[in-house]
């Protein structure tokens, strides 16, 4: 019944601010590392096999196999049951997502805009704030999109990292699905959005 949603909601309400702060911090760490590889692939054209491998490794370990390792680092570390170790945790598992979701689109961006940018004066930390990262918005929000999902669905590394101490909505099935379908709303209307008068960026991103 309804009562039984409105004697809940309070703690409902405190969890559902721990699994966005949680999902937060290691989707936004998880971007700033696929960014950093890719960025530096393109500037240095540095091999990226083995770099890829490593950030793939958590897709195919269980996570049962590395898990209590981390859990035992952390309850050294002092730690344990905070919402730092736990984001460093959920990073692990949601860095191969956001790899997966941004790298096409990172890679398949014409190079010959930065080459222009370049011969106007533009430096490559410019290019890369000013003009790649914007026009890969939706790439990018489609990525922090999955992270996100990724990160709620989380429940191995939340319960033995957080020691059980650390609520999040990954037993809450209503929720938990929610949230994530809110995130992959917003990564599809924010783009029309922002470019809503610039109709050829919004074709550049339909192409990437």
């Amino acid at each position: 019944t309804l009562k039984t949603w409105a004697k809940s909601t309070p703690s409902l309400l405190e969890t559902t601010a721990t699994t966005l702060s949680l999902a937060a911090l290691s989707t936004l760490a998880a971007l700033a590392g696929t960014l950093a590889c890719l960025e530096a692939e393109a500037r240095h054209n540095l091999p990226t096999a083995k770099a890829t491998a490593l950030v793939y490794l958590p897709l195919v370990i269980p996570q049962i196999a590395f898990l209590p390792g981390l859990a035992v680092l952390s309850l050294r570390l002092g730690m344990q049951g905070s919402l730092l170790p736990v984001a460093m945790a959920h990073m692990v598992f949601v860095m191969p997502y956001t790899f997966l979701s941004l790298a096409p689109a990172f890679r398949a961006w014409d190079s010959r805009l930065a080459l222009t940018a370049a011969a106007l004066g533009a430096g490559p930390s410019r290019i890369f704030w000013t003009l790649r990262l914007p026009m890969l918005l939706a790439p990018l929000l489609t990525a922090f999109a999955v992270g996100m999902a990724v990160s709620i669905g989380q429940y191995l590394p939340t319960l033995l990292i957080g020691g059980g101490r650390v609520e999040t909505l990954t037993t809450d099935a209503l929720l938990q699905t929610a949230l994530p379908a809110l995130f992959f709303a917003l990564a599809l209307i924010a783009p029309r959005l922002v470019f809503a008068n610039r109709r050829a960026m919004l074709a550049e991103k339909a192409a990437l």
